[in-house]
């Protein structure tokens, strides 16, 4: 990760790369394939899904928010 410097009235300031966000609680998003459910937000940069699987059971499972990904256009 390259650290940036830029003037400031004091010295000089580190410009962070943008962190992504936890996703919000029940937003719909992709995980793969799937079409996915945010159910809690968990540690260390995670988040507990739920998701459907071929036999129609719904299973929770825990993912990183960097494998998430919003949903595009439309949902079917």
């Amino acid at each position: 990760m390259e650290q940036k410097t830029r003037p400031h009235k004091r010295g000089t300031v580190r410009i962070r790369r943008k962190v992504p966000a936890c996703p919000p609680i029940g937003a719909l998003m992709r995980y793969g394939e799937r079409i996915v459910r945010v159910v809690a937000e968990a540690s260390g940069q995670c988040v507990i899904i739920e998701s459907v699987d071929e036999d129609g059971r719904t299973f929770r499972s825990t993912v990183k928010w960097a494998n998430l990904a919003r949903l595009e256009g439309q949902l079917f």
